[in-house]
């Protein structure tokens, strides 16, 4: 009986070792887990803000016919315009489209091509359109001017009214066939020479230097005038050679009139210079009457070849110019602000290439060199 009592006890204890982790010496005691700490997470970065892109610049185009407005399209700078946005512009019932110029005279070097044309700011370009339906034009014209070279212009004489009509023929444009009111004229034009195109042997729609549409600067430049305009001013020589000269008109609106000078070549004929003698005299006009109608005769200088001078009392800013007459008869020479060349002359003028003009008011002293075709000024 005691021998079953202490099986069971054994049993019992055995169980509980079992349950409470008990053992022999060998037994490791269970360790609690240990309890590591949640990383705290990193601070997510703020996106980069996309830099901000400036507005384009937009430029207005304006598109003219003459003074009138066809319309205006508009794009960014650096970049060409779209060719739908003036398309409609350049279709007119009855005219033909040449192109788009920065000049309402149409002048070459002014002519832009909006397939390539970067806007670079606003801008007013001006069509040319021909007529198709263009009036017959039944005014004559005439190249005029002046030589102090001996050339043919000298006597047209600025279109005085002295030269007589069967004269005047030898200065006028004829027609080329090649176009409706096409004329135009081939002729010698030397170094000094100036001219201007006009009708009728009159001066109410004069052609200067600004009416050219195609002129070359090394052959010819601006001779200034009384006009104010670039239109209207001379047109001097500066290479010799011989010229054709082309006109296109329409009546009807002048402002899509063509007018071109090319140079063919050398001079075919020798200039016959004017040779001065006794029969030479001397004449000056000036602004100091708005018509310029006002003639002073200059005084030979005895024993001093053909030498002529003249003292005048003139405003600043006046202009005058010098014109050779032979036997009481305009030659048509006329001496101006090129014909001044030496410096202490220079110094007292404005430089303005057309019309000798004095800077300051005071009294003056000209000289005329009929030999040299030259002009002297001094303080009087």
């Amino acid at each position: 009986m005691k021998k079953q009592s202490l099986v069971a006890v054994l049993l019992v204890m055995a169980l509980f070792c079992t349950l409470a982790g008990c053992g022999g010496g060998n037994a490791t005691p269970t360790e609690a887990p240990v309890s590591t700490p949640a990383a705290t997470p990193e601070p997510t970065p703020e996106p980069t803000p996309a830099p901000t892109e400036a507005p384009a610049v937009t430029y207005t185009v304006t598109f003219m016919n003459g003074e009138t407005v066809l319309g205006t399209a508009t794009g960014n700078e650096g970049q060409v315009l779209d060719a739908a946005s003036y398309a409609d512009f350049e279709n007119q019932p009855d005219f033909e489209f040449l192109g788009w110029f920065e000049t309402p005279t149409f002048l070459e070097s002014s002519r832009k091509d909006l397939a390539t044309l970067a806007l670079t700011g606003d801008i007013t370009l001006y069509g040319s359109f021909k007529n198709l339906k263009v009036a017959e034009d039944t005014r004559a014209w005439y190249i005029v001017g002046a030589s102090t070279s001996g050339g043919v212009l000298a006597g047209s004489n600025w279109a005085n009214a002295a030269v007589v009509a069967a004269d005047r023929e030898q200065f006028r444009l004829q027609p080329t066939g090649n176009a409706t009111n096409e004329v135009s004229i081939t002729l010698d034009l030397y170094d000094g020479d100036q001219f201007q195109i006009i009708h009728d042997w009159a001066w109410d729609d004069q052609k200067g230097f600004g009416a050219f549409t195609e002129i070359d600067e090394t052959q010819m430049a601006n001779g200034g005038g009384l006009g104010g305009t670039s239109d209207t001013s001379n047109i001097n020589v500066i290479m010799d050679g011989n010229y054709t000269i082309t006109l296109t008109t329409d009546p009807e609106a002048p402002a899509q009139d063509t007018l071109t000078i090319v140079r063919n070549g050398d001079p075919v004929n020798e200039a016959q210079m004017y040779q001065p003698g006794e029969s030479t005299s001397i004449m000056v006009k000036g602004s100091w009457v708005d018509d310029w109608s006002d003639l002073k005769e200059l005084t030979r200088v005895e024993g001093d070849g053909n030498v002529f001078t003249i003292t005048m009392d003139l405003d600043a800013g006046t202009q005058l110019c010098f014109m050779v007459f032979d036997n009481g008869t305009d030659t048509g020479l006329v001496l101006k602000d090129e014909n001044v060349t030496d410096e202490a002359s220079r110094a007292l003028l404005e430089g303005s290439g057309g019309n000798v003009v004095v800077a300051a008011a005071g009294t003056y002293v000209f000289t005329v060199d009929a030999d040299t075709m030259s002009v002297t000024v001094s303080a009087g």
